[in-house]
């Protein structure tokens, strides 16, 4: 007899190949198939892991959700907490689990309410002192159900139209521009990204909000305002019916370590990202360690 679990799931993304298990490459569900493989929880050539949400090679998360079949026993002998310690001690530090609960055997994990991504526009080359208000405005234009043909990687058999629920500035403490955070049903492939970039287009004047405008609007005409890199891009939290207890952990609250500081240009700007690398970093595993270690 075996029961499904379901877990949340938080990792750093430039070490793996995305978050999809492809052959000879590191992948965050190949790293999870693997773990449960050594504890024997589940059989060699198979794929037990589903994931809720796709990430590219070097996007981070803060919160994916993955799910997978295990024998009830194990389950009902260790429950969350020997789940979440099991498979921490198999997987590599950078990737962590922080929450588990047994969940509907028919639980379709692809099938969330909404997903929601931060993207870091700040620590991008380039980009300039934008304000709230402008940037508040340059969000505005992707809430609502658009085709984000121009907008996106299309995929064969896959509908490039998506409702996007909220967009939004990110801001630091102090109430300077950090980012974006947008929320949405669903996304297309690198529409964050693409999103991203066209953001920084319009601050370094390269694109108009009239431009981006009309090209989300008129699908039909093609345009191109680039992909913006994937290190700067974080899987925020996913809203899931079947996984209540996973959600609720992830509404967690916790000090966000990042502070929207003048970026430096030219060869110092290199130097800079690193630190932001680092500081990127830290803010997931302070995010992670707030529902490994609640007290």
């Amino acid at each position: 007899m075996t029961v499904r679990i379901a877990v949340a799931v938080g990792y750093l993304g430039r070490g793996y190949s995305g978050s999809q298990v492809q052959p000879n490459v590191p992948t965050i569900q190949g790293e999870l198939e693997s773990a449960l493989i050594r504890l024997k929880w589940c059989k060699r050539d198979t794929h037990p892991v589903t994931l809720s949400s796709r990430t590219d090679g070097g996007v981070d998360a803060r919160m994916n959700i993955g799910s997978f079949n295990i024998p009830a026993q194990i389950w009902e002998g260790v429950g969350e907490r020997g789940i979440i310690t099991a498979l921490n001690d198999q997987i590599p530090t950078d990737i962590r689990i922080w929450a588990a609960q047994s969940v509907d055997s028919e639980l379709r994990t692809r099938n969330a309410h909404s997903r929601t991504y931060l993207y870091r526009l700040q620590a991008l080359d380039g980009w300039s002192n934008v304000t709230v208000s402008d940037l508040t405005s340059w969000c505005s234009i992707f809430v609502g159900e658009h085709d984000f043909l121009n907008f996106c990687r299309p995929q064969e058999g896959r509908s490039t139209v998506k409702r996007v629920l909220s967009c939004e500035p990110w801001l630091d403490g102090e109430g300077a521009v950090l980012g974006f955070t947008i929320r949405a049903e669903g996304f297309v492939w690198n529409q964050v990204r693409r999103i991203a970039s066209a953001m920084l287009g319009m601050a370094r004047g390269r694109f108009t909000f009239e431009e981006v405008q009309n090209a989300l609007e008129n699908p039909g005409v093609s345009a191109d305002f680039g992909r913006a890199e994937p290190e700067w891009l974080t899987l925020w939290s996913i809203d899931h019916p079947g996984t209540p207890h996973l959600c609720n952990q992830s509404e967690m609250g916790f000090q966000i370590p990042l502070v929207a500081e003048i970026v430096p240009t030219g060869r110092a700007y290199r130097l800079w990202a690193n630190k932001a690398r680092a500081e990127q970093d830290q803010l997931h595993q302070a995010a992670w360690l707030a529902n490994l270690n609640p007290n």
